[in-house]
C-alpha cells in the first residue's frame, strides 16, 4: 500500500489527507482523479476556500473555464481577500475596457461569423470564446456564446453567459429570453421568473406567463412539497383554461413540463387528461387527420411503423430504439426512423438510420413535421418517448396514422385522446394497471425489459481512487438523474449510513448546477451529519461510467422512478441493484428484470428490506461475491432477446387489424405468416 493510500484510510483526516491526494493526482497529470479527491475532500469542508479553489484550478486544466470560475466565486464568497481564488478569477475573466479595440477582436468575431454561416458551429463557438477575453464587456458575445452553447448540448454553460449577457445590459432581450427558456424547460421556476418579465420585441407576454405558471421544479423538497406543486399545477391550468388563455408563439410558449410528474409516485393520468384538454384550445391548428387515416380501407404491401423521437442519438431512447429497429421483420414491416428536429446527432444516430429501411428528418416546426409524417401513410406511428420534447407533444396531438402507441420511452401516460396504445409488459404492471393509463393498455408477454438491448462492452477496470474512493469503503452508487430522487429515498440513505459505518453513497452531478444545490440542501436536512458521506462525481463518459459500476459494491435503484438503461448497464457489469417495486410500471422495470433471471434476492418487499439487502450485500463479501456469479450466469436473458421483437411484431399485427378490420394478409389464405 502506497503512503498516499494509507493517508486516505485515516478518516479522521480525512480533509486534508483527500486533499493532498488530489494535488498529487493533478501533479501526475491524472486530472479525474485530482477532481474526485478535491470533491471528496470538500464533502467534509465543502465551504473551505482552499480546497474551492484547488478544484477549479484543475478544472481549468480540464477545460471548464465556466464551471472554475464559479467556484473561484464561491471562495471569495467565503474570504473576499483570499488571493489565489483572486488571482485565477482574474486570468479567466479580465475586466479591463481598453481605449482602443485589440487588433485580434474584429479578426475574431469575423472568422466566427463565417464559421456560424457554414454551419461549423464548434469553429464559430471557439472563435468567440477567443474573443471574449478582448472584449469583455460586449453584452452581445456573450449572448453569441451562450446561444451556440445551447445548440451544442452545452446548457449549463450557456446559462452563466446569458445571466453575465443581461448584467452587463439589463435591456438585452435575447439573452433574457434565452435564459428564461432554459429555464422553465428544465425545471428552474425561480430562475425563469427573474427574466419572464422582460420583454423581447415578437414575443408574447401571456406566453411567457403560461410557461412560467405551468413550470414544475425538477427537484423537490419533500412529499409535501410534490402534493403542493401538483394541486398548484392543476390549479393554474383550471384558470388558464377558464381565461381561454392562447398560446401565440409555440416556440416561445409553453413546454411540456408534465414530464416531471411522472417522477411524483403518483397517477398523473387526471392532470395529464387537464394538460391536453388545455393545450386543444390553447394551440391553433393544434390537430390534423392524415387523409389515410380516414375509412376502413388499407394499401397493400407491408405494414409501414415509424418511430418517432428527439432523442434519437447517444441517448437512453436512442440506445432502446436501435435494436428494435434493426431487428423486426423485414418481409412484415416498412421501418421508418423519424428524428425530430432540431437535436443532437452523432454515431448512433447514424447506426439507427442505417437500422431502418428510410429516415426521415423532420422539420423544426411541428405545423410542418406533421405534414411530413401525414404523407409517408404509415399504419403505425410508435412515439419513443411523449413529455420530453414539446415538439413530439404537439405532434401527437394529431391523427397521422390509424395507429398511435407510446411504451417505455417516457412511462407515463400521455392524456392525449388521440394517442391509441400504451405498450407496456405483463411482468412491470399491477393489477389495476389500466386506471393509470388514458390510452388502451397493451401486454407483451412474461419480458424482462421492453428493449432488445445491446450488451455493453466490459471496459478497462480502474482504481477506486481515481473516483475519490479507497479500498475500505462500502461503495453504494445511486446513478441516477438526480430529479429520480424521490425524498422517500432520503431515509433510505439515512439508515444505510447508520447501519454501515464504511458506507458511501455515490451520486452523480446532475447537468445543472441548480438541481445539484437543491438536493444537496435537501440532503443536508434530512441527513444531518452523515451527508459528509455522500460522494460527489461529475458527469462521466459512458466508459468511464461503466468502470463506476464495476468499483461499487451495490447499486441503489431509485423508487417510483427505475432505472432502465442503467439497470441493465449495472447488471451487465455484475453489479447487484436493489430495488424496491413500486405501484406504477415506472417504478417496476428492475424487478421484472430479476424476475426473468430467477434472482429474487434484491427485490425489497418494504422499505426496512431494502436498506437490509444493501447493507449485507456491501458488508458481506462471500454472499456478494456468490451473488455476482449468478447474475454474470443469468444475465444474458437481458440482452439480445429477440422474444422482445416478437413480442412487439405481435401488437403492430394486432393493431393493425384492429384498426383496419377488413384487412387481410396478402397470400393464398390470408393469413399472417407465423411469428
Amino acid at each position: 500500500m502506497t503512503d498516499e493510500a494509507q493517508l486516505a484510510r485515516e478518516r479522521g483526516r480525512a480533509t486534508p489527507a483527500w486533499h493532498v491526494l488530489g494535488r498529487a493526482a493533478q501533479d501526475r497529470g491524472e486530472l479525474d482523479t485530482a477532481i474526485a479527491c478535491y470533491r471528496r475532500a470538500l464533502t467534509a469542508e465543502p465551504g473551505d476556500p482552499a480546497l474551492l479553489t484547488s478544484l477549479g484550478t484543475a478544472l481549468v486544466l480540464a477545460g471548464e473555464p465556466e464551471r472554475a470560475a464559479r467556484l473561484f466565486q464561491q471562495a471569495l464568497a467565503v474570504e473576499r481577500s483570499y488571493a489565489p481564488a483572486a488571482a485565477a478569477l482574474r486570468l479567466l475573466r479580465p475586466a479591463s475596457h481598453p481605449s482602443a479595440p485589440h487588433p485580434d477582436l474584429q479578426r475574431l468575431i469575423a472568422h466566427g461569423d463565417r464559421a456560424l454561416l457554414a454551419g461549423h458551429l464548434p469553429e464559430a463557438l471557439a472563435c468567440y470564446r477567443q474573443a471574449l477575453p478582448l472584449a469583455p464587456w460586449e453584452a452581445g458575445l456573450w449572448t453569441n456564446i451562450g446561444l451556440l452553447m445551447v445548440q451544442q448540448g452545452m446548457q449549463q454553460a450557456a446559462l452563466q453567459y446569458f445571466e453575465e449577457a443581461a448584467r452587463l445590459d439589463p435591456a438585452a432581450g435575447t439573452a433574457a429570453e434565452a435564459a428564461r427558456r432554459l429555464y422553465v424547460s428544465n425545471g428552474m421556476p425561480e430562475q425563469a421568473a427573474r427574466f419572464t418579465p422582460r420583454s423581447r420585441p415578437g414575443t408574447s407576454p401571456e406566453d411567457r406567463e403560461i410557461a412560467l405558471a405551468l413550470t414544475l421544479p425538477a427537484i423537490v423538497d419533500s412529499p409535501s412539497h410534490i402534493n403542493s406543486c401538483r394541486r398548484a399545477y392543476g390549479a393554474a391550468l383550471e384558470r388558464l383554461a377558464q381565461q381561454h388563455a392562447h398560446i401565440k408563439d409555440v416556440i416561445v410558449g409553453h413546454v411540456p413540463s408534465a414530464f416531471l410528474l411522472a417522477y411524483h409516485g403518483e397517477n398523473d393520468a387526471p392532470l395529464q387528461v387537464q394538460l391536453a384538454k388545455f393545450l386543444a384550445t390553447a394551440i391553433a391548428d393544434l390537430r390534423i387527420e392524415a387523409p389515410h387515416c380516414r375509412g376502413a380501407a388499407r394499401r397493400e404491401g407491408r405494414i409501414r411503423v415509424g418511430f418517432l423521437s428527439a432523442f434519437l442519438h447517444d441517448h437512453s431512447i436512442g440506445k432502446t430504439t436501435r435494436g428494435l429497429l434493426r431487428e423486426l421483420r423485414r418481409d412484415l414491416f416498412e421501418v421508418w426512423a423519424l428524428r425530430v428536429t432540431p437535436s443532437s446527432r452523432d454515431q448512433l444516430t447514424e447506426q439507427l438510420f442505417a437500422a431502418a429501411d428510410h429516415a426521415l428528418e423532420l422539420d423544426a416546426d411541428f405545423r410542418r413535421a406533421r405534414e411530413q409524417i401525414a404523407h409517408l401513410g404509415l399504419d403505425v406511428l410508435f412515439f419513443q418517448d411523449i413529455g420530453m420534447d414539446a415538439t413530439t407533444y404537439r405532434i401527437a396531438c394529431s391523427r397521422l396514422a390509424p395507429v398511435q402507441c407510446v411504451s417505455y420511452g417516457h412511462p407515463d401516460t400521455t392524456g392525449i385522446p388521440q394517442m391509441d396504445y400504451f405498450v407496456s409488459n405483463d411482468w412491470y404492471e399491477p393489477e389495476d394497471a389500466q386506471a393509470h393509463y388514458t390510452e388502451s393498455l397493451f401486454l407483451l408477454h412474461e419480458l424482462p425489459t421492453l428493449a432488445y438491448y445491446h450488451r455493453p462492452p466490459v471496459p478497462p477496470a480502474a482504481a477506486r481512487l481515481s473516483f475519490g474512493l479507497h479500498e475500505d469503503d462500502h461503495v453504494y452508487v445511486c446513478p441516477q438523474v438526480l430529479f429520480k430522487l424521490h425524498p422517500e429515498l432520503d431515509a433510505a440513505f439515512a439508515a444505510i449510513l447508520a447501519r454501515d459505518p464504511a458506507a458511501i453513497i455515490v451520486l452523480i452531478r446532475a447537468p445543472f448546477d441548480d438541481w445539484t444545490e437543491r438536493l444537496q440542501a435537501r440532503l443536508r436536512r434530512s441527513l444531518g451529519d452523515a451527508v459528509g458521506r455522500i460522494h460527489w462525481l461529475d458527469r462521466m463518459g459512458f466508459t468511464r461510467f461503466l468502470q463506476l459500476l464495476r468499483v461499487a459494491d451495490v447499486a441503489l435503484d431509485t423508487w417510483h422512478f427505475n432505472g432502465m438503461n442503467s439497470s441493465l448497464e449495472a447488471l451487465a457489469m455484475g453489479l447487484p441493484v436493489v430495488t424496491l417495486p413500486g405501484r406504477f410500471q415506472r417504478g417496476r422495470h428492475t424487478q421484472a428484470m430479476y424476475r426473468s433471471m430467477g434472482i429474487p434476492d434484491c427485490i425489497a418487499a418494504s422499505a426496512s428490506d431494502y436498506v437490509e439487502i444493501a447493507v449485507r450485500i456491501a458488508g458481506d463479501a462471500a454472499y456478494a461475491r456468490a451473488l455476482r456469479q449468478r447474475i454474470e450466469a443469468a444475465s444474458q436473458v437481458l440482452f439480445e432477446n429477440r422474444r422482445v421483437v416478437r413480442e412487439f411484431e405481435r401488437f403492430f399485427l394486432t393493431a393493425t387489424r384492429a384498426a383496419r378490420p377488413g384487412w387481410t394478409w396478402p397470400g393464398p389464405d390470408g393469413a399472417i405468416p407465423a411469428l
